[in-house]
């Protein structure tokens, strides 16, 4: 089974689209955490995004999927900076509150 990669038909053109944008849209957030060390979202909100994500990211390498394979890959990074980041700086607040 071949690789589902359509980027030359229109189909592809919109999967890529949809691909850049959703990616782009979590980019100043992470940006911004990274470079403030605050996570805006919750744990358990990272989490469900991080597994759901790298289970989708599964699923679109099982269906050889390109599209989301790539978007599905990227926001499993993207959550698992925003918990790296939401864990390591937890951390540092309640070793400073005591």
């Amino acid at each position: 089974m071949a690789w589902n990669i359509t980027l030359g038909y229109p189909i592809g053109i919109v999967g890529i689209l949809g691909l850049v944008l959703i990616l782009a849209a979590w980019i100043p957030g992470t940006i911004s955490t990274i470079k403030t060390k605050k996570v805006g979202m919750s744990k358990e909100f990272i989490l469900l995004y991080l597994f759901g994500s790298l289970f989708l990211t599964i699923h679109s390498i099982l269906l050889q999927d390109f599209v989301f394979l790539i978007l599905n890959a990227g926001a499993t990074f993207v959550a698992s900076i925003n918990l790296y980041y939401s864990l390591k700086y937890e951390k540092a607040k309640v070793k400073k509150s005591k």
